[in-house]
């Protein structure tokens, strides 16, 4: 297994769970040598913005009250939030509200700000809730794309979103990008260079964190690289969707022997056709998932047991198995490799309807079988064929009842500890929970939200490469900052889970219970937080007025 920093990952699991734990309100004279003193509220100012007054050095000041303070277009808020979160193009939205590209910039930090702090209210609940129960967790990733900005370097960005979603209430626990807006390439290197960094293995390194130009510059990650690619392309020209369970497993086999042939198994080596973003620097994409698993374990700590069922990808094994050690060994956290087969329309007609024949073939040999019988004849079937794959003989389950969704689906059991018993009842029991979780094993809720970006935010849409771009995309509304395309996905996230209503007229947020009801934008958009303050008793109002006349606030 591969080292990894633990300062790189409590790092990056300090900056992706910031919004959980806002900063809690402070004297802001940098003078004050007693801030642990305390504040009291002191009434308000003209516009009604809440004072405090610090009990170190008696400083007055004004802090929270409206969101929309220092706004004039506040009418404007609602509108362009619902455009931003439902595909409508950024310089249309410009052109459609009459604003300058300023005013829409402005709005969406507005925006953002005003999103994580409502859902920070919100999802603090879950470290504190205990009716979560058995949960079951889908996780994958998604490629995103950044415009070149130059006409000296082409390249695009590109970088991974990862998230999780709840298989049952379809609730998003969270959406991590491998970007850090905060971090200062040039200085980073400068101060990787002074430390010594560049003669260290990069598990020891102090910026362990991003990737620096001379990993991407690897001769032997782009050596390592080459060979994964060669074995996907020689792999893949014997997969065929037509070839329905072969061709899975041949892909299935791919990923294994392109995990043995990278410089790291948990992440790949960053292609030759990519480049650094301007501003900000990139994470190692397997700091992100290990800081993604230790957010869930400490959010969801209070569950019952967790099924976290994932895309296959080495670095989500070692991120949950990391994560979730001790509740792996004490039986209350399972993990599975999921892995689904694309195929055409009609690829897919055919191989439902071939799993159709199965099961009526099954009830037909048995007229007192229900469907649910003989879908678990069929599952048992499956179970006694299971078939070893990669060179860690991995057993795979091949689901005998495709969907639309899964038309051809396998998935592997990480975790499973549990010796089989030699009882025949306990053994029949044993094998009837192994099959119901091998059926349950699903990525359709975290693929489901990743969908929803796409055809919700323009920004994430799939480019097209041409011809006469030498295959290079030039994806036409993507954003140029990744720091938007940033605010704009943990955006949509609380919109998502918050505002959208489903099939049953229900948002995620209300089957998770952190809802009553669907929740209005304007609702968010006006959502005042409140103000973490040392309780303590408040002044009198005469005291107030006499502290006031002496501190009169900015």
């Amino acid at each position: 297994m591969p080292l990894h920093s633990n300062i790189a990952i409590a790092e990056e699991l300090i900056r992706i769970s910031a919004y959980l734990d806002p900063e809690p309100l402070a004297c802001p004279n940098d003078a004050c040598t007693d801030k642990g003193a305390g504040l009291v509220k002191f009434g308000t100012n003209r516009h009604g913005t809440p004072r405090y007054r610090c009990n170190g050095c008696r400083k007055v000041f004004a802090d929270g009250g409206k969101s929309t303070k220092r706004q004039r277009k506040t009418h404007l808020n609602r509108d362009i939030f619902q455009q931003l979160m439902n595909s409508v193009p950024l310089r249309r939205i410009i052109k459609m509200n009459e604003i300058s590209p300023s005013t829409l910039y402005s709005k969406l930090d507005f925006i953002h700000k005003q999103c994580m702090a409502f859902v920070s209210e919100r999802e603090q609940q879950l470290f504190a809730k205990s009716d979560l129960g058995v949960m079951y967790l889908t996780t994958d990733r998604q490629k995103l794309m950044v415009n070149w900005q130059s006409r000296k370097d082409r390249r695009n960005t590109s970088f991974l979103s990862m998230a999780t979603a709840d298989l049952r209430t379809g609730y998003v626990l969270g959406v991590n990008i491998n970007y850090d807006p905060s971090m200062d390439a040039e200085k980073v290197i400068e101060e990787h260079k002074k430390l010594g960094d560049d003669k260290l293995n990069r598990p020891y390194r102090r910026y362990a964190r991003v990737w620096l130009p001379e990993d991407f510059d690897s001769a032997d990650g782009r050596a390592n690289d080459a060979r994964a690619t060669k074995v996907r392309k020689q792999l893949d020209e014997h997969v065929s969707p037509s070839l329905a369970l072969e061709g899975l497993s041949a892909v299935i086999d791919a990923m294994y022997e392109e995990v043995l042939s990278r410089e790291d198994i948990e992440a790949e080596s960053p292609s030759p056709e990519i480049r650094t973003p301007v501003k900000g620097m990139v994470v190692h994409e397997q700091v992100v998932m290990f800081a993604h698993f230790q957010m869930l374990a400490r959010m969801l700590h209070k569950a019952e047991h967790l099924y976290c069922f994932m895309d296959q990808d080495s670095g989500f094994r070692g991120g949950f198995m990391a994560a979730m050690a001790s509740r792996v060994k004490q039986g209350k956290a399972d993990a599975f490799y999921v892995k689904v087969e694309d195929m055409t329309i009609d690829a897919k007609h055919m191989v439902i309807a071939q799993s159709k024949r199965r099961l009526q073939a099954v009830l037909n040999a048995n007229p007192g079988f229900s469907r649910e019988d003989a879908i678990a004849v069929l599952a048992h079937e499956q179970m006694r064929t299971m078939k070893r794959h990669g060179a860690w003989n991995d057993y795979w389950f091949s689901h005998p009842l495709p969907d639309p969704r899964e038309p051809e689906k396998q998935s592997c059991w990480l975790t499973h500890r549990a010796p089989i018993s030699d009882d025949p009842e306990k053994r029949a029991e044993q094998l009837k929970d192994m099959t119901d979780l091998y059926m349950r094993a699903t990525l359709t809720a975290v693929d489901r939200f990743f969908m929803q970006v796409r055809r919700g935010i323009t920004v994430a849409e799939r480019g097209i490469p041409s011809a006469s771009a030498d295959r290079r995309i030039w994806f036409g509304k993507n954003a140029y900052n990744p720091l938007n395309l940033v605010k704009l996905l943990e955006t949509f996230r609380v919109y998502f889970n918050y505002c959208e209503v489903g099939e049953d007229k229900k948002t995620p947020a209300m089957r998770l219970g952190l809802a009553r009801g669907p929740v209005a934008p304007e609702d968010i958009l006006y959502f005042q937080p409140r103000a973490q303050v040392v309780p303590q008793k408040e002044e009198s109002p005469a005291l107030q007025e006499q502290d006031g006349a002496l501190n009169q606030p900015g």
